[in-house]
């Protein structure tokens, strides 16, 4: 009995070769197309078993050779003409899209066998092209790699969704190393499933069939895809960045590599005249602007941390994301305002083109009476006159190098007296206005050649009128005329 069912389930052959059995399987044409159902999972083991006494048994040859006739293993590979197998598992050819399908999105298998067809098409969707607009082009954007991947950076506008957290990634990644890649994904898919559900009930209960949802992970692999393929199903409209935050990454730090093409006017002047607030009026009035600080969440010197941000700034890739963001919309045609920054703001880097082009630029230095300079700089730092003199105190001792304990034990003590308009004054005076002139030199700025804004004051009126002139020299807010004769022409047709 055990001899037929193994003369049944493989072809066989042996040969004594020095004195040792040498064994060969081919599957059946049974075996070969699909596998045993489940009661009898256990044969094609017992046939393996059996095979090594049927070798030696006289009734092997006889039964070999009956199975040679009957049983004709199929070829493995698919007939000419047909697909290939897709992600999913059909087996399709490409449309012009280069996605997998066929006719009714399915398809059969190499060996003629019908398989599931795995729902909707998940739309591809890449960063690097010049019309991707997360914001605007998707209502949901998910980040699927864990929280620490997204606090690094992260597709603007974009939620952290994590199907493995940092602990459970770390986990899987070890096992993956030092055990099995085999047990990593077995539990990889455990915490991922239970993970999706989580996801699920927290930003997608309330959203309505018509939803766009966007999905990355880090390589546009398994975790994106589980997500993706999860939503797919449920209805809701589902793109996937293949390539995942890899290929976007790579996408942003080629632009990156562009901004020296760029024209550059720089808004100088020492410490509280207000550069900010002249980049927030130009931005308003329609300049294009990079409010350098802003995104680097610090003010450029060594009071410059702001509780606003709690004191903490993004990380490099996030600072030069912001940067791209904003930068990748503007007109090369048109100037970009920028505040004149040394190359270093608190402990981030200005991305090395784009401090290139800046060094090239043309220079507006803000001229502002010191009253208004320190009651500019009073009411940005308030919290050093309140909750954080301890920190202020602090911070002041980094200083003693350059200005000595002497200038710094004044300092503490117009602090302890509450003088406060007579010590921002003095650090100004002798640590600031000195400090940014060194700055403008190491930095190359043509300083010499700048023109000069005298402005009475910090109101805004005062600044909304020096945006305006800076605009009416430096920018090209008007079409050419050519534009505008055209855009007459279309109005007369029209009429």
């Amino acid at each position: 009995m055990i001899t037929t069912i193994a003369a049944s389930l493989l072809s066989l052959s042996c040969s004594k070769v020095g004195g040792r059995v040498r064994i060969s399987a081919r599957a059946s044409s049974r075996s070969a197309t699909r596998p045993p159902s489940a009661p009898f999972a256990f044969l094609p083991r017992v046939a393996a078993a059996a095979s090594l006494s049927a070798c030696a048994s006289p009734a092997f040859a006889v039964a070999r050779a009956r199975v040679s006739r009957v049983h004709r293993a199929p070829p493995l590979a698919p007939p000419a003409g047909r697909g290939r197998f897709s992600a999913m598992g059909a087996v399709s050819s490409k449309d012009e899209h280069g996605d997998s399908t066929d006719a009714n999105g399915g398809g059969r298998g190499s060996q003629g066998g019908e398989y599931v067809e795995m729902g909707p098409r998940i739309r591809k969707v890449f960063p690097d092209e010049p019309g991707f607009d997360p914001r605007r082009d998707w209502d949901i954007v998910c980040d699927v790699r864990s929280p620490a991947e997204w606090e690094d950076d992260h597709v603007p506008g974009s939620v952290s969704t994590p199907v493995l957290d940092n602990e459970e990634r770390a986990r899987v990644g070890t096992i993956y190393k030092q055990e099995s890649p085999f047990l990593a994904k077995k539990l990889g898919a455990s915490l991922v499933a239970k993970n999706l559900g989580k996801i699920l009930d927290e930003h997608f209960q309330d959203k309505e069939k018509d939803t766009r949802v966007l999905v990355y992970c880090w390589r546009g692999g398994e975790r994106s895809m589980s997500l993706a393929h999860v939503l797919s199903r449920v209805g809701f409209k589902v793109g996937l960045i293949p390539g995942g935050y890899k290929r976007y990454r790579a996408g942003v730090l080629e632009f990156l590599r562009t901004m020296d093409g760029f024209r550059y006017h720089l808004i100088a002047g020492k410490t509280g005249c207000a550069k900010g607030k002249m980049l927030d009026q130009l931005k308003a009035q329609g300049a294009q602007v990079l409010d350098l600080e802003a995104m680097a969440q610090h003010r450029g010197s060594v009071l410059g941390e702001d509780p606003a941000w709690d004191n903490k700034q993004p990380s490099q890739k996030f600072f030069d994301t912001r940067i791209w963001e904003q930068a990748r919309t503007f007109d090369r045609s048109r100037p970009i305002f920028v505040e004149g920054e040394s190359s270093m703001i608190g402990r981030l880097q200005i991305p090395k083109n784009t401090w290139a082009g800046m060094r090239k630029g043309s220079v507006t230095l803000l001229e502002v009476p010191m009253e208004s300079r320190v009651r500019w700089i009073r009411g940005g730092y308030k919290h050093f006159e309140t909750t954080d003199v301890s920190r202020l105190v602090e911070k002041l001792q980094k200083l003693v190098p350059k200005c000595g304990k002497k200038k710094v034990a004044e300092w503490e003590e117009m602090i302890a007296a509450e003088r406060w308009d007579e010590f921002v004054e003095d650090i100004l005076l002798n640590h600031y206005d000195s400090a940014y002139a060194d700055a403008a030199k190491r930095s190359g700025r043509d300083d010499e050649n700048a023109e000069f804004l005298m402005l009475p004051d910090t109101e805004d009126e005062t600044y909304a009128r020096g945006a305006a002139d800076l605009i009416a020299k430096h920018d090209v807010s008007a079409p050419p005329p050519i534009v505008v004769e055209r855009e007459a022409e279309k109005k007369e047709v029209a009429a």
